[in-house]
Order: C-alpha cells, then structure tokens, then sequence
C-alpha cells in the first residue's frame, strides 16, 4: 500500500490535480495496478490505452482526450496481495466516484476507427459491486484474469479484486499460461477470467499434461467473456475438467450486463440487477424469447457519452444502448448473445456471419466468417477455421454440410493453425478480412447474367447437351417473378399463404443454380424422360423433375397426380407458352402412364409410396434407369442439453408446413425423460398461438386439409390413440381443419409410425442416448432412413444417424433442402434408383443419376450436320 500512496505523491509532483486526464499504456504489470489505484486516489481521468497500439494511435489519443500525462511501463508477473490496513490508508475513492470522465476507454476499432467511451466513477463501481455479489467473490479469493487491464472485462476484474479483497495474479504479455497456472495453484487459485482463445490454449495444455486437471481443483470459478462463447468449447472444456465454463456479456459502454454464477452456469446468466435486456428485430420491435435479434439494454449506468474530436464529452440522450450485438434470450430471462450485427444479404437470405460461426463450431470447427460483397451472390462467404491438425478445405467442407442450410454453406474455406487475434483475446477482423479477400479464387461465374444467351460450357470443356435451352429456363424466372400473383392464386389452393411463398423461392432457386448444377455433375443426353409427378409441392417438382431436367433430356412425358390434377394442368398451362420446351402432359391413368410413355422412356422418376415404386419398377426393362423418391420417418431429436425453445419453434415449422401436408415432416419426436414435460408444455403453448384460416391469407399458420385420404387417416389415427393425446385432437371435418394435436409415448410402447400428411405431433420419452441409437439403428428405422434432425450437442447419436440419414444439427430439413444437390438417405423404402437389374439407397439427384449410369449417347446425324 505504500507503494500506491508513494505512486500518488510522485504523480502529485508532476502536476497531476483533480480531474487532469493521465493515459495508461502500459502492459499488465504489478506497477500498472498500483498507478492505476494511485490515479483512482488523486481523482484523475484514467485515459486506457493498448500496449500493443502503434505511437499514431498513441499519439492521436493523447491528441483527443487532452492527456496530460503518458504512463508506459515494463511487463512484468507477480502474486499481489491486499494489504489489510485500516481505513484511513486505504486510497480514496468517494471522490472519484463522482467524476463523470473516471475512466475514458476506447472501442476496439475492428470495423472502423475506435470511439472514446467515457464513463463515471459511480457506473463503474456500482457495476462492479453487482457483480462482486453475483460472483460470490470472498476475500480469500486468488484471481487470475488472462486479459488485459486496459481494456473494461480486464479493468473490471483489476477493480473487483480491489473492492473484494484477497489476492491478484498478474498475467503479463510474456507469461507462460502453464507457470502462471503453477503460481496460482501454489497460492490457492480460485477464480479464472479469459477469453474463449485463453480457453482453447488451456485446454490444449491440459492435453499435453493431463495431471493439472487435479492440481486445478481449488479453482471454483472458471469465467470467460471478450467474445462469444463456442458450444464446442464449452462442452470440450466441461469434458475435460468437469466444470461449466461461466459465460459474461459486457459492453464498454455499460460494464457488465449479465453474468452466469456458477449456481446457474447457463448462456450469459441472467442480467445483473437495474440493468434490463431486451431483443429487437430490425425495425425496433420487441422480439419473444427464442427470437434472434439485436441486443439492446437499459441500465442507468450507461456511460457518460462518448468522447468529441475536442476532447469534450457528447453527452448519450437516454440510458438506452443499443448494442449492435445478435443474440436471444430464453424464457427465464438469460442473455445468449451471438456475436456482432453485421447483418449480410446472400442470394437473397438474411445472414449473421457470427451466427453461422456458431453453428460451424457444433461441427467442430473453430471459425470465423468473413463475408466478401458480391456483385451477382449479395456477398460470398468466406470461413477461416483454426485447425492445428491441418484438416484439408474439403474435410470440413464435408462437416459442415450437415449443420448448414444451403444457402449458408461456405464459397470458400482457409484453414490455418490459429485464428489472428486482437491483445484482447478476440479475432481480429481486420487481418481474417486481409486473408479472405487474399485467398478467395476469381468467380468462374457458371449462371451468366438473366439478359445473357448463348452455349453454357463447363470449367472442363463439358457442354450442356442442350444450350439453346437455357434461355428458356431464364424466361421462365423472369416471367414467375414477375407474375407471382397468378401462380399463387393456383397453389393456395393446396397450400396455406406461407408454403405457397416458400414453394416460388424453391422453384426460383432450382432455376437459378441450374447450369451450375448441369455443369458440375455432367449429365449425358437422355433421349426421353418420364415422370410420375407427387400429390404435393408441385411447383417446386416442376423445376426439379422437368425444367432442369430439359437441359439434357429431348423430351419430356409427365403424369400429374389425380390429387391435383387440375392444378398440376393450370400450371403447365401458364408456364408452358413461356419456355416453349418438349415438356407434354399425359392425362392417363397411372396403369395406362406405365404401360405406355413410361415403357418407351430411358429415365423414368416417380414420388409416391414404396408400393407403388416396386409394382412400376417390375414392368421396365434392366437398361432402363428408374428413380424412386418416397419418404422417410424423419426422426426429430432432442438432445438433453438442447434449446427446447428453438427446437420447439424448429419442430413446430417442419411439422406444420403446408398444415402438415409434407413428406419432410417428423414422423416422431425424441425427447429425453427428464425434459419431456417442459418439452410438451413449451409445445402446447406454441400450438396455441397458431392461426388457422384461409390458405389465401398470408398471416395464417395453417390452413385446410387438402387431401381426403389424409383427413380420414388422420381421424382414424386419434380415434385408435386418444388415450394418447396431450394436446389438441380435434378435428372439423367441414371446414377440414385438424387442430395441431400431440400425442406422448413411452419409449418402450410399440407406437404405428404411420405415414400421415396431418399436423400430428408423436412425442416419445426416451431413457438414455445408448437405447435411442439402438432404436434410430434398427432395421425398421434404417429401411426407412430419409432425413433426420438433431437438436442440442449429441455427436454420438448424429455419428449413428449421419451413416444413413441425410442429417441436420440445429437446423432442420427445409433448410437444408437443395434442388441442385443431392438429397435423401440410404433407407431402400425412402429412396433408390435401379439401373441394370440392380437397386441402390442413395441420395438422389436427377442429373447426377444420369451422369453415373446412363452410357453417353452419341450425337444424332440430322440432314448431313
């Protein structure tokens, strides 16, 4: 303590009164702290610098903030306890507290240039004192933050440790993290604070020697905070050590907003008292819980202002921040913030690169997202994983297929051994941008602009067999976009509003990656083609099984479903005049369509039952290629660790598009015991907050039965499990609407999987993930595999389902969909093709099935040419 009053004379002899403005910029060192503490008693304005910054910067914000005084010290480690003196030694704080400018910090500049944030003695210690008590810090406690103190998460530790007592380990720039561990388990380390990268390097140190694990026990708080806390991170630090890591979310701005105590180690924890968190979306409105927007908090000890180009404050108008943050909260109130705004437009999706960051790392990469502008995509996105095992681009290319929907997959992916950081510990966004926008190959754009014409021709020389075509499927898009109208009024009604709008985007998605898809994968030309068209989606099927199936096929034979036969006939009808291509509808029965078009065809594609599929399959001819699309029981999983509010609004969209009516949607929900009552109760409420109506408007979430077969099934299904049903169950056979209903089972209750096109809900309590992956692995389950979706962090049970299902990890089906690539399972009563007197389960994709069985066809001589 006689060195902090020493350190208060010494900078009193150099001129430093009350108020005079003192710039810190020096490294984490014991003499920083005392300065620091020395300052705080003279009344200064602490002015925080980096010690890495560059002597422009320095220079600039000495320049700005009118700093008296520059204090830059040596780097140094050392173990400094608190001395317990009496009150009258201790240095003065009342005084400070009350400054307005107590402490002038600056944002980290990643994104543009660094504001100063200025904030009062008060908001800082009051902050503090909040958080003290949330933490449970006791005197006896040994800190040791791996962050630097002049930046507010390592300021507010240096503080609290000071308010609260007890001992303060310093972690310099040249600390090695194992010596500085050793030292701490030497005094009694107890609280831990670092960035999510401190955590990936102590955990890789604990790889190499195992044994510190043990030593490490006395530490009773492991926090982290600066950045967004990984969900692989946490888990592999929680398997490693057995503890929870403690996630915080803080702002210069404000301080610390909410923070996870170790008796509720979930998300950010809830806010700290006095301060509120709300989540808007993009125009300012309050967003529920579960739904991802904008942070933005209320707190009276928002700062000052931020600092003028004179060095005066600019005072902020109200206590509201609006922090530029993404995130959500969940039902009791935790913050789970994701990362910062910076929202991007891609092919005409939304989309948060941090979010997609997170969504990487349940794959288990360590990334960051760099989204480049584009002129044609919006912007192509650019992933740069930490690997130290140098995994090749393709290998995670592979992982992350899965946990990404299609229009989130990567344009290009750099992986380096670490990630670039800022002194902070965060990714420094400045250097990812120099490396993405260095190492991002020139677009070999394959799709040429909409006003373009002329041969598509692959980056190998492979021709698209039929080019003139081409502008015929561009003629297409731009008549559909501008004449959405006339297609709805056909599609709505069979669909409600909302799955007609989402069946266009499909449609105009399949057109637009077309000859990306032809040229990638190559297609020989196939004579004639034949096609049994599904009950459902037959917008979409019109682009996938006939539009791009004309660029190498010469002509084209359909049936439509007698289901929707005169929709399917008003379609063809509308589009036809505008391509003008050898597309002809057969109005036949399915017996005289197999008989005749289908016999003289090379490839034949139907969607329907598996029945159905073998009885058609056993009149055609070994050379000729058959592919059967069906549907799969699509199990829906819950992880014990997931976010049931997510998976819940996740299930409930899968489930309920098109009223049900889709071969995507669950067939059965696996929910773990111990959540199953939360799980269904979340559920319900969901399903009682949704609209039925008329498909025609748009603010309805679902509308009528369309198909008879399914109201009769489905009545005759919860006729037969009523005993069964938790929610809903009823039903109106003249307005044909069938209120969402849940039905709850034991795992071991021999449930009929039924094949329903109703908005049903069969939810079954599973004991342990041993038991669920012997069910998910049973032949009835793998004879049927299609699609599968996992929420929560259960690799195990996505390894297993991943060997024969298409699978999607917090995230489902419909947004994994692609019409360009292939989609499906390996279960042979989902989906196969035959060819040669042979079937195979694989996913599908019509060119691609073609390219890889059918034998290239010769050019056919016409007239000499």
């Amino acid at each position: 303590m006689d060195r902090v009053f020493a350190a208060a004379e010494l900078l009193a002899h150099r001129g430093i009164e009350p108020g005079s403005r003192v710039m810190m910029s020096g490294a984490n060192s014991r003499e920083w702290v005392v300065d620091l503490l020395a300052l705080i008693h003279l009344d200064a304005s602490v002015v925080l610098a980096d010690h890495r910054a560059t002597p422009s910067q320095r220079s600039q914000i000495r320049a700005q903030a009118r700093v008296v005084l520059e204090i830059r010290d040596s780097t140094g480690n050392t173990v400094t306890p608190r001395p317990h003196l009496n009150t009258s030694a201790v240095p003065d704080v009342a005084t400070w507290a009350q400054r307005l400018d107590a402490a002038i910090s600056w944002s980290s500049g990643t994104t543009g240039n660094p504001k100063g944030i200025v904030r009062s003695g008060r908001s800082i210690l009051d902050n503090l004192a909040l958080s003290a008590e949330r933490m449970g810090y006791r005197p006896d406690d040994v800190f040791l933050p791996v962050l630097p103190f002049s930046h507010q998460y390592g300021l507010s530790l240096v503080l609290c440790w000071w308010l609260s007592g007890g001992t303060l380990m310093v972690y310099g720039p040249t600390t090695r993290l194992d010596r500085a561990l050793e030292v701490g388990v030497a005094h009694g380390l107890s609280v831990v604070d670092g960035a999510p990268s401190s955590y990936y390097s102590l955990l890789n140190l604990l790889e190499r020697r195992p044994a510190l694990v043990n030593a490490l026990t006395t530490v009773r708080a492991w926090c982290v905070g600066g950045a967004p806390l990984g969900r692989n991170l946490a888990a592999r630090f929680h398997a490693r050590t057995g503890r929870h890591l403690l996630d915080g979310y803080g702002a210069t701005e404000v301080g610390n907003i909410a923070l996870a105590a170790p008796s509720d180690p979930v998300g950010c924890g809830t806010p700290l008292p006095g301060v509120v968190v709300e989540v808007h979306d993009e125009h300012g409105r309050l967003l529920p819980a579960g739904r991802l927007g904008e942070i933005v908090v209320r707190s009276d000890g928002l700062m000052t202002g931020y600092l003028g180009d004179d060095g005066e404050i600019v005072p902020v108008p109200g206590p509201v921040h609006r922090t530029g943050d993404i995130g959500l909260l969940d039902d009791a109130g935790r913050v789970f913030p994701i990362g910062r705004k910076h929202a991007v437009h891609r092919d005409g999706h939304t989309l948060y690169p941090d979010h997609l960051a997170e969504r990487a790392e349940s794959a288990g990469a360590q990334t960051e997202v760099v989204a480049v502008p584009d002129e044609r995509l919006g912007s192509r996105l650019v992933f740069v994983i930490a690997d130290p095992d140098g995994h090749e681009p393709a290998h995670w290319q592979r992982m992350l297929r899965p946990v990404l929907a299609r229009y989130e997959q990567p344009d290009h992916i750099v992986v380096l051994p670490a990630l670039p950081l800022t002194s902070t510990g965060k990714p420094d966004l400045a250097v990812l941008e120099k490396i993405a926008m260095t190492s991002l190959p020139a677009l070999h754009h394959t799709t040429t602009d909409a006003t373009a014409s002329g041969p598509a021709v692959g980056p190998t020389g492979y021709r698209i067999p039929f080019t003139d075509r081409v502008d015929a499927l561009r003629a297409v898009r731009r008549y559909v976009a501008d004449n959405e109208d006339a297609v709805m009024s056909i599609l709505t009604e069979i669909s409600p509003h909302r799955t007609a709008r989402a069946e266009i985007r499909s449609f105009l998605a399949t057109l637009d990656g077309a000859e990306e898809e032809i040229c990638r994968v190559r297609p020989s030309r196939v004579p004639c083609a034949a096609v049994f068209m599904p009950s459902n989606i037959p917008f979409y099927s019109y682009a996938l099984y006939l539009l791009v199936a004309s660029l190498y096929s010469d002509r084209i034979t359909f049936r439509p479903s007698s289901e929707i036969r005169s929709q399917m006939q008003r379609l063809h009808a509308l589009l036809a005049p505008v391509h003008g291509l050898p597309i002809e509808l057969f109005e036949l029965s399915q017996r005289k369509f197999v008989t005749g078009p289908a016999r003289e065809a090379d490839l034949i594609v139907f969607t329907g039952s598996y029945s159905n599929a073998e009885i058609i399959r056993e009149g055609l001819a070994e050379d000729q290629l058959f592919l059967f699309f069906g549907r799969g029981i699509n199990p829906f999983v819950i992880a014990p660790d997931a976010d049931l509010t997510r998976a819940v609004h996740d299930v409930t969209n899968i489930r309920l598009f098109n009223s049900g009516q889709d071969c995507f949607g669950p067939d059965v929900v696996f929910v773990p015991q111990g959540r199953t009552e939360e799980f269904v109760d979340l559920l319900s409420t969901e399903l009682n907050s949704l609209r039925f109506g008329r498909n025609s408007d748009p603010a309805v979430d679902y509308g009528p039965i369309y198909y008879g077969s399914a109201l009769v099934s489905c009545s005759d299904y919860l006729a037969r499990h009523v005993s069964r049903i938790r929610h809903g169950g009823r039903i109106d056979l003249l307005s044909r609407r069938i209120e969402p209903t849940v039905l709850l089972w034991d795992f071991d209750d021999k449930m009929p999987l039924d094949e329903m096109f109703a908005p049903v809900f069969n939810i079954v309590a599973y004991p342990s993930a041993r038991r669920l992956r012997e069910r998910l692995s049973s032949p009835y389950f793998s004879e049927r595999a299609l699609g599968a979706m996992v929420y929560g962090n259960d690799p195990e049970t996505v390894r297993v389902l991943a060997k024969r299902h298409q699978t999607c990890v917090n995230h489902t089906l419909l947004d994994a969909d692609d019409g360009n690539r292939p989609f499906g399972g390996f279960g042979m009563r989902a989906n196969y093709l035959a060819y040669g007197g042979e079937r195979h389960a694989e996913p599908l994709l019509m060119s691609q099935a073609v390219a890889q069985n059918l034998p290239m066809t010769a050019p056919v001589t016409v007239d000499g040419k």
